[in-house]
């Protein structure tokens, strides 16, 4: 009898219905992921089950963790419960560079293929059957600095601006803001979060992430 008590106090706790993490009652926000609550009686495993993320294209926060390993530079991408939802990889002894993305079931994504144009590089991203999906490039804007746009099928469609080496910049589509990248959520080094707002594929986004991290990284190595 206490067994059963005890149960169904638990499940009587309100519950996060984005992450499905129990909140003390009364709550109007969950301290774990910021959602907004609303009070339910369910079950936080049903709930878990009805919003766990099926693919890393689904999910629109994303925590980006940066490792170097070995000769590789790799990084993981996780949700806001701090579930791997995907990773990315590239080898430091390719050039141009060329990065892969994964699900977090070992599925191919996408493809990222480097090209140096003008001591610049820029990046063509591919999908799962090696179809250009979009470019992303990069040019020098006169007393405002460096500037990167996305180009698909040979128009530009997303600009991207901001400060890169402190991930903190955003993406537009007609001057509309379709996703950031920040550090709000983190104060951990080489991790940052990506928040997609608008409408853009998931990829374009992923793969400018990776692109202009790893182009900030290269630059500042040549600089030195």
């Amino acid at each position: 009898m206490r067994h059963l008590h005890r149960k169904e106090t638990i499940h009587s706790l309100p519950f996060c219905t984005n992450c499905g993490n129990q909140v003390d009652p009364g709550a109007s926000f969950c301290p774990n992921c910021g959602h907004a609550i609303q009070q339910s009686t369910a079950s936080p495993t049903v709930a878990a089950s009805v919003t766990a993320p099926s693919s890393l294209l689904e999910i629109n926060d994303i925590v980006v963790k940066k490792k170097i390993i070995s000769i590789r530079e790799h990084y993981d991408f996780e949700d806001m419960s701090g579930n791997k939802v995907g990773e990315g990889d590239g080898n430091f002894f390719q050039f141009p560079a060329k990065f892969e993305v994964f699900d977090k079931d070992n599925a191919a994504l996408m493809r990222i293929q480097g090209k140096l144009i003008s001591f610049r590089n820029q990046f063509t991203f591919l999908d799962s059957e090696n179809k250009e999906i979009g470019t992303i490039k990069k040019k020098l804007i006169k007393l405002i600095g460096d500037e990167y746009w996305i180009e698909q099928n040979g128009v530009e469609t997303t600009r991207i601006y901001g400060n890169y080496t402190e991930h903190d910049y955003r993406m537009e589509i007609n001057k509309q803001v379709v996703a950031t990248v920040h550090k709000k959520w983190i104060a951990l080094r080489d991790t940052f979060g990506i928040s997609i707002t608008g409408s853009i594929d998931h990829r374009l986004v992923l793969g400018a992430v990776i692109a202009i991290e790893h182009q900030e990284v290269e630059e500042q190595k040549h600089n030195r």
